[in-house]
């Protein structure tokens, strides 16, 4: 009896041997598979040949097929597997233990309407067979799903792929899960471990994407629905647990990572080192990635930051946040957009991003949307971004006539400065202080210049960085060693000073700059005082007399709202000697008047509907009588 059952099996193992292997070789086998959907999908081999029912081998296979939006084509130098035959009759496939050596994949997209591919569709990959068409717009027919489910996957060898635009090779071994749905149902992967040698990669053809390096970890989908999460909805479900060490020509890829920050963006090309988790579109615990560039470009607004540095983006190790962002920078220039030369120059620069570890919100949300989010505004509650400069240079201080209002009638023609800063942002705070220390400032004021030395501490007592408004209160400016020149009169002074100190002050400094202060000014002596008014105006000879006028002390309140700069009223003032202005100053226009004081001579220049006089009668009154329009 066993001996019958033996050769029973035998026989028709050696029948399955015969029937499915000489089906295998017979080309009309292939043909008889491609008639089925062959819109959608064509296979093909060289050598087939199976030695127990439902598992095959294969060399030199390939397939390619298309679905509504995309199309593909994958070869391999050799390939095995097992498939379930029953499940096929409810439409699910079951391939496992599946095994490929040296796979070659391509995929380009069916083409939209509504995009422009332009610069794009010559560097798409050619698919055999399949000409590049239209997606595919018409309602889906109700009917049942194919459930495809491979399992034990292993790819080993000299891999290629060639994604739309993007091409490059690979090396080593991959395993992992997939499930998949056709009629853009439920999709998930899972590549449990890859470790591969990366090649050079390239876009467009000739544009390296990166020079190549080693990657090894684990990445997939999470489950989802195709049809509810298409195109850049399904990077939400995204994961990678790896360990990099790349040559990348570009950084763009941590311009991902910083999707909370706005208006900053991370450009250069150098070497990535370190580990890198995300998930569900958080950066998760563990991450430590580096990057080190020698040409690392941080755009800020209107400002770019190039030099040599290194980006650090890590979490703790045990928790998913808060995300860490650092840049540091050992050498930069910083250039504002639309300028040629550079408007700082330095050796340290910081930026240390602390707070939400989201960075992939929903695409089909616009900036508004996300901003007005509640889920959004609590991410962002406790994000941060502090700001550190040290020992760096403003080549040349006229820059910074970008941040003073035109009406003021004052520009920077001149000199050199250096610059420290330490800023903290928070979603709604701002503080920190901004220090300059200059030499040989050169002050453009109307016709008149004056040189000096020039000291400002810039204290940041509050604000809110996203209306870019900031209360100042507490700053300091000095000036010494003044230079004044003039037609009528010059001064020359290494041991003359003054100096402003902000009581309160608050300002927007977005473009246009409104601001609103009020001082305490303190004067070493009349000396530069004296000079600057003789050059300004007829004047009488007594005005000599306030030289020798020391220690005057004074305030000062300023307003710059809609185009004009108003004083209401600025003086310095001792025993002897007194020096007051009134004025407004609008689109290179003033209008005001100053009054000076010695002892009991006193005088008031007015400038009012373009004349200018002077008053030596009841001038006081007069000034004091005065109000601004």
């Amino acid at each position: 009896m066993l001996k019958r059952i033996l050769i029973s099996l035998l026989a028709l193992e050696l029948g399955y041997l015969v029937a499915v292997n000489g089906a295998l070789q017979l080309q009309i086998t292939q043909d008889l598979v491609n008639k089925i959907r062959p819109e959608k999908f064509y296979v093909s081999w060289e050598r087939a040949w199976s030695w127990y029912p439902f598992r095959v081998h294969a060399e030199g296979v390939f397939a390619n097929g298309q679905a509504r939006t995309q199309q593909w084509e994958v070869t391999a130098t050799s390939a095995s597997g097992s498939l379930s035959v029953l499940p096929l009759i409810l439409k699910h496939v079951y391939l496992s233990n599946l095994q490929a050596e040296s796979i070659d994949y391509r995929q380009r997209p069916r083409l939209k309407a509504d995009v422009d591919y332009t610069n794009r569709l010559a560097y798409f990959p050619e698919i055999k067979g399949r000409q590049i068409v239209p997606v595919e717009t018409a309602e889906l027919k109700k009917k049942r799903p194919w459930k495809i489910h491979i399992n034990d996957l292993q790819a080993t060898g000299e891999h290629r792929f060639w994604v739309y635009n993007l091409q490059g090779t690979a090396s080593g071994p991959a395993t992992g899960n997939l499930y998949t749905e056709t009629r853009r149902g439920a999709f998930w992967l899972d590549v449990e471990q890859f470790e591969l040698d990366l090649g050079p990669a390239f876009l467009n053809g000739n544009a390296e994407a990166f020079r190549g390096g080693t990657v090894a970890g684990s990445l997939g989908f999470s489950p989802l629905v195709r049809a509810e999460n298409p195109g850049r909805r399904m990077l939400r479900f995204a994961y990678l647990d790896a360990d990099l060490d790349l040559a990348v020509d570009s950084l763009d890829f941590i311009n991902m990572l910083t999707g909370n920050l706005g208006n900053f963006s991370i450009t250069g090309a150098g070497q990535v080192q370190g580990r890198l988790s995300i998930s569900d579109g958080f950066v998760r615990a563990g991450t430590q990635l580096s990057a080190t560039a020698d040409n690392l470009g941080v755009d800020m607004y209107d400002i770019n930051v190039l030099g040599k540095g290194v980006v650090n983006i890590h979490t703790p190790d045990t928790e998913d946040t808060p995300l860490g962002l650092d840049v540091q920078y050992d050498q930069l220039t910083a250039t504002r957009a639309e300028e040629p030369a550079p408007f700082l120059i330095g050796e340290t620069l910081h930026l240390e991003y602390r707070g939400s570890n989201f960075i992939t919100p929903d695409p089909s949300l616009g900036l508004a949307d996300l901003w007005d989010d509640e889920e959004a505004r609590q991410r962002r509650a406790d994000n941060s971004l502090n700001l550190f400069i040290e020992r760096a240079t403003v080549p040349d201080m006229s820059a910074l006539n970008y941040h003073l209002p035109p009406e003021t009638a004052l520009q920077f023609a001149g000199g050199t400065t250096e610059l420290n800063a330490d800023i903290f942002f928070g979603e709604e705070l701002l503080n920190g202080t901004i220090k300059l220390d200059s030499t040989a400032t050169q002050v453009q004021i109307d016709e008149q210049r004056l040189k000096a030395d020039l000291d400002i501490d810039m204290n940041l007592a509050g604000g809110n960085p996203r209306t870019f408004t900031a209360d100042f209160s507490g700053s300091t400016l000095r000036l010494f060693n003044v230079y004044v020149e003039g037609e009528k009169e010059q001064f020359e002074g290494d041991y003359w000073s003054t100096s402003l100190e902000v009581s309160t002050g608050e300002g927007t400094f977005a473009q246009p700059i409104e601001l609103s202060a009020k001082s305490l000014i303190t004067v070493s002596d009349t000396r530069p005082l004296v000079a600057l008014f003789k050059n300004r105006s007829r004047t009488p000879k007594w005005l000599g007399n306030m030289m020798s006028v020391k220690n005057l002390n004074g305030e000062a309140e300023m307003q710059l709202t809609g185009g004009k700069l108003k004083v209401p009223l600025a003086y310095v003032d001792s025993e002897k000697a007194e020096v007051g202005i009134k004025a407004t100053f609008f689109e290179g226009e003033r209008e005001g008047v100053v009054y000076a004081r010695f002892k009991k001579l006193d005088t008031l220049v007015k400038r009012l509907d373009g004349k200018r006089n002077v008053d030596v009668i009841k001038a006081r009154e007069k000034f004091e009588a005065y109000e601004l329009p």
